[in-house]
């Protein structure tokens, strides 16, 4: 016989704790930049109940393998077979009995837990054991491995995970994943005082200690000393709230893990089937009640979506074997050192600011970590231990309870009922929580006026992209959708993208005519307009128009005005207006004119003036000349685009001649007033029609431009890196400084000491403030 050191003894007692530990360590990390990586633009693009729903049947069916693996070696070594002797036989062992035993000894006659069902198992003949498991005999199994009080256990365990993990998604939509780790970080103390009064959990001094050292540590990694508090009061209420869960699911767990001997992967099937019944419920009557809600399988073409899915199986498992080797706290102690990791990844991965004080807190995380761990109570010895334990409050609530079958079922019932009702209230009601985006931190000690902290938001979050693609080039779509974080709907509109040419919807259309682009805009905004009012087409209130071969930095337009058509104002042609008369004099030679392009808009304007003369202003049979790659239409032009792009269309108007009348056309059309126009000349865009191509710097430098040359993977990289970038921005905090006139005292006195140090006149405070 080997001998076995100490500290092999020590590493095998303590290798399940530590194995299930890192695991749930390293998949909290993992989930965490998931759940932020899947966003786009602030939201996400599939159906957050569906993704839950999945993964709980993803979950469920791995435990349902690795059940029937564990029942079939049952069955080959102790040939035992349930026979059911009641009307509702409960669970049986399997390895009660040795079945070398005779019949009459092994035949046992056992109560069921509620006093009510009989039922005996017999061992099967002896050329029928170690045969195979059939589905009958397994189906059994699955039945009667798990108790019906402990279903019924698992069944509300199973609500209380779907509120826990609905609402999580609308915590990622609201807070980076550093906050939310280190709110979930504070289950430990509640799930200490959980333990305590609940199940009589036996925690020593130097554990609190280490409990009241790692919340310190924690808060002092969130803490920043120039903005304080980074989200306002309706956002921390929704992490305590899931805190909260989280602590009562954990110990409800733990306590539903270690009753009885059922099977890991029979409470796991219990748990997981329940769940994925439950959160199916909960999609169907979001998808009735929010029509806007993705279909259940919409969106799962995304790799951040089926990340998500597949985080949720492996935290749901890891989570259950930490249950099953360690507790509760020992689950809250990981999640503290994924909060530490987190806080560092967030400044690199999410942009976030990442305070000083984050490596002195992070490391009193991880030493009040090693603490608990080391002071753990040493476990009772079997003689030490009473035959019967005490009472706890939670055994005996859940005696009462099961004690009355109606009362079960009607409790269930009235829970299922509620966690559906909160679900769809937070999950419909995110958008418009009180306080959410901009609130008051502290004071700048330099000065005066309030500080804000806002959450970036691309300008576009409520526009279209659409963007054109005149060639039959699909493996250009992958690229260009890299501005689909900025926008909340992307249109691609390109020659034979779909099987009929005539298909239009929201995401696409197979427009063929090149020079009449507008038209298929045109269409596309009509959808729009006919859109239901609670549909999310019916929240567009702009369309970006762009060739794919335009570069845009999407954040450099947030101070332009989204009321305003604008049109760009650059070489060629520049925005000129003029009649056949005037050609020579405006604008000169032009290659189009040469081909007699004037004579088709022309003959529109006048089809304008005919048709709609009380409702457009014409100056007779004016017509416009301008570069046309990129403009923007704000939804209240939408129906005069419509009009006039179809009668523009139908005359075959070049669209450089066609985009710039129109716009001429709105604009003096609804103007408030003579000297207001309603359109915007874009002037600083690099390039132009026919400009060649940019040097690197450049696309940097300019916010638009023309054209992005696609053979030059330098430049690809270096836009695209660039939308990237941006993209794992939104979301993040910003701080907006309101100067006060203390500030502006402040500067004047600066001035006048460089003034006299330049050898200039300082002048008077009084006159430098009648200049500022």
């Amino acid at each position: 016989m080997l001998l076995r050191s100490p500290f092999s003894i020590t590493v095998s007692a303590w290798s399940p704790v530590y194995a299930a530990a890192l695991a749930l360590v390293a998949i909290q990390v993992g989930i965490g930049i998931v759940y932020k990586i899947a966003q786009k633009g602030g939201s996400y693009t599939f159906s957050t109940s569906s993704s839950i729903t999945i993964s709980e049947f993803l979950k469920c069916a791995l435990s349902t393998i690795l059940f029937y693996r564990e029942c079939r070696r049952r069955h080959a070594a102790r040939g035992f077979a349930y026979q059911v002797a009641g009307a509702t036989p409960e669970r049986l062992s399997l390895e009660e009995k040795d079945d070398s035993k005779t019949f009459s000894e092994t035949s046992t006659l056992e109560e069921g837990k509620d006093g009510s069902e009989d039922h005996v198992k017999i061992p099967l003949s002896p050329g029928a054991r170690g045969g195979e498991l059939t589905l009958k005999e397994f189906w059994n199994c699955c039945k009667d491995e798990v108790p019906m009080d402990t279903k019924y256990g698992f069944f509300s365990l199973a609500l209380l995970y779907a509120l826990i993990n609905n609402t999580i998604f609308v915590a990622y939509k609201l807070a980076d994943p550093g906050t939310i780790q280190l709110l979930k970080s504070g289950i430990t103390l509640v799930t200490a005082l959980v333990m305590l009064f609940a199940l009589g959990t036996r925690i020593v001094k130097l554990q609190w200690i280490a409990i009241i050292i790692q919340i310190c540590g924690l808060m002092v990694t969130q803490y920043h000393p120039d903005t304080g508090a980074s989200y306002p009061l309706s956002t921390y209420t929704l992490l305590i709230f899931q805190t909260i869960l989280s602590a009562s699911a954990g110990v409800y767990n733990q306590s539903l893990c270690k009753r009885g001997t059922a099977s890991l992967h029979g409470d796991n099937q219990t748990l997981y089937a329940s769940g994925a019944a439950i959160n199916l419920v909960i999609h169907i009557i979001m998808k009735i009640l929010k029509p806007d809600e993705p279909f259940f399988f919409t969106g799962y073409n995304s790799i951040g979506a089926i990340m998500v899915v597949l985080s949720n199986v492996f935290i749901g498992l890891a989570i259950t074997a930490v249950y099953k080797y360690a507790d509760a706290i020992i689950k809250c102690f990981a999640t503290a050192v994924s909060t530490g990791i987190l806080l560092y990844l967030s400044p690199i991965l999410f942009g976030a600011e990442m305070s000083f004080l984050v490596l002195p807190g992070t490391l009193v995380v991880f030493i009040s970590t090693w603490l608990y761990m080391e002071t753990a109570p040493p476990k009772p010895s079997q003689n030490s231990m009473p035959e019967q334990a005490p009472p706890t409050m939670l055994s005996q609530s859940s005696e009462r309870v099961s004690a009355r079958r109606w009362d079960r079922k009607i409790v269930t019932g009235l829970s299922t009922f509620l966690t559906i009702v909160i679900i769809i209230w937070l999950s419909t009601g995110n958008a418009q929580m009180p306080g959410k985006g901009v609130f008051k931190v502290p004071e700048v000690e330099a000065l005066q006026s309030n500080s804000t902290v806002a959450k970036l938001e691309s300008p576009f979050k409520n526009s279209m992209a659409f963007i054109r693609i005149n060639a039959d080039r699909p493996e250009r779509i992958p690229t260009v959708m890299g501005y689909e974080p900025f926008f909340r709907e992307t249109h691609i509109s390109m020659p034979n993208l779909t099987p009929n040419k005539h298909q239009l919807n929201l995401t696409h259309d197979s427009f063929g005519e090149t020079f009449t682009a507008y038209k298929a805009l045109g269409d596309t905004m009509k959808l729009i307009l006919d859109a239901p009012a609670n549909d999310s087409a019916s929240k567009i209130d702009g369309i970006f128009f762009f060739h794919f071969d335009i570069w845009l930095d999407p954040m450099a337009f947030a101070h332009e005005d989204f009321e305003n058509i604008w049109l760009p104002d650059m070489e060629g042609p520049k925005y000129l207006c003029m009649t056949e008369k005037t050609i020579d004099e405006v604008m000169g030679d032009w290659y189009w004119f040469d081909r007699g392009a004037q004579h088709p808009a022309s003959d529109a304007v006048r089809e304008v003036n005919a048709r709609f003369p009380q409702d457009f202003s014409v100056k007779g049979d004016e017509f416009c000349a301008g570069w046309a790659d990129l403009y923007y239409i704000p939804r209240r032009f939408f129906a005069d685009w419509i009009i006039l792009s179809t009668i523009y269309a139908s005359h075959d108007v070049f669209h450089e001649l066609a985009v710039a009348s129109m716009a001429r056309i709105i604009d003096m059309s609804r103007r408030t007033h003579p000297t207001l126009p309603v359109m915007t000349h874009l002037g600083d865009c690099w390039g132009g029609c026919c400009s060649g191509y940019p040097k690197g710097p450049e696309i940097l430098w300019k916010r638009c431009g023309h054209h992005l040359d696609y053979l030059n993977q330098e430049h690809v990289e270096m836009q695209y890196g660039r939308l990237e970038q941006e993209a794992k921005m939104l979301g993040s905090s910003i701080t907006e400084v309101v100067r006060g006139k203390e500030d502006e005292q402040r500067m004047l006195k600066g001035l006048g000491g460089l003034m006299e140090a330049v050898g200039g006149d300082a002048g008077s405070e009084d006159s430098w403030s009648k200049h500022w």
